[in-house]
């Protein structure tokens, strides 16, 4: 392997004003002030940080998120299963990596729910994440939580052979507490955190489009 230095992956945007954040929720938990207007669920936060193929975090990324609710359902107009909505609850959101690379994402855990137009199989809880940054024009990618047992069985976990690659995917249940308490109806945190590479050998997997 040459030992010579890595050819700068880009120099030039896009780059993004300020607008294009900031009529985007990047908290999809703090709906309302009020305790009664939460979104229904398990409150987590993903702590996501963002890698070069050298292993420097990358800043001023552009990620974002998109999620089923608690009861496994998109607001989306393709979802039509019989799952609830929750009326407090969107499920997208915008945010941009900081200077160490990270990003916070408070919100709740979203459920299961089927997969395919033949609902044969059943998707395991993951957040789906579409990346923007300079010399990059669109990756996209999902994020499991390692407390789950269906994934096991997912079918988009599944068909990455290389378990070692698998779990690239994976977010790391991490104990925040008795200081997570949120609201009094004692609902706690829990906060996940995952690294993603985005070039080299500990790439994590990108698809083509949401899977």
């Amino acid at each position: 392997m040459s030992d010579r230095p890595f050819t700068p992956e880009a120099t030039v945007g896009p780059f993004y004003p300020g607008a294009f954040l900031s009529g985007t929720p990047q908290d999809v938990w703090a709906v309302a002030p009020l305790v009664a207007h939460r979104p229904q669920g398990q409150p987590i936060v993903v702590a996501a940080r963002f890698l070069d193929a050298l292993g420097r975090p990358v800043p001023s990324l552009i990620v974002e998120f998109w999620q089923a609710n608690a009861h496994g359902r998109y607001r989306h107009p393709q979802d039509r299963s019989a799952a609830p909505l929750d009326p407090q609850f969107d499920g997208f959101a915008r945010l941009r990596t900081g200077d160490e690379g990270t990003v916070g994402f408070h919100t709740i855990k979203p459920g299961a729910h089927a997969a395919g137009p033949a609902a044969t199989a059943t998707r395991a809880p993951h957040l789906r994440l579409t990346i923007f940054a300079s010399g990059i024009d669109r990756l996209v990618t999902q994020i499991f939580f390692d407390d789950e047992p269906l994934n096991a069985t997912d079918p988009l976990l599944n068909s990455i052979p290389d378990p070692v690659v698998r779990a690239r995917l994976i977010a790391t249940y991490r104990s925040l507490g008795a200081e997570a308490r949120i609201d009094a109806g004692e609902r706690r945190r829990r906060e996940y955190a995952i690294d993603i590479v985005l070039r080299g050998d500990a790439e994590a997997p990108f698809f083509d489009d949401f899977a």
